[in-house]
């Protein structure tokens, strides 16, 4: 289904560094945990994220991300995820990469 770009111009894309990211032992499909800094503006946001096919949680840590800041919080398998890290197909059925590997 297209969008406008009005519709588009209202999403908030912006980068930001991962401080944190641990299991999400809650998750049914295996993810991460992340608290991530966006800086003075934004601060620490938490976020919940499929990337362990690709990552290790220490492998994480120091590295930028892209995500949506402007979508209503969900819960995710008990965690509150403030943003959405957003990811780019991998070719690998099934799975994503993230943004993290463009980005830093």
């Amino acid at each position: 289904m297209p969008i406008d770009f009005t519709d588009f111009l209202k999403v908030d894309i912006r980068v930001g560094r991962i401080l944190t990211a641990e299991p999400n032992a809650k998750a049914r499909t295996p993810a991460y945990v992340m608290s991530i800094d966006f800086g003075p503006e934004f601060g620490v946001k938490t976020s919940s994220a499929q990337l362990t096919v690709h990552y290790r949680a220490e492998e994480l840590v120091g590295r930028q991300v892209i995500a949506v800041m402007n979508f209503e919080h969900k819960r995710v398998a008990g965690i509150k995820s403030e943003v959405l890290v957003l990811g780019l197909p991998s070719g690998m059925r099934g799975s994503m990469r993230s943004a993290a590997r463009l980005a830093s």
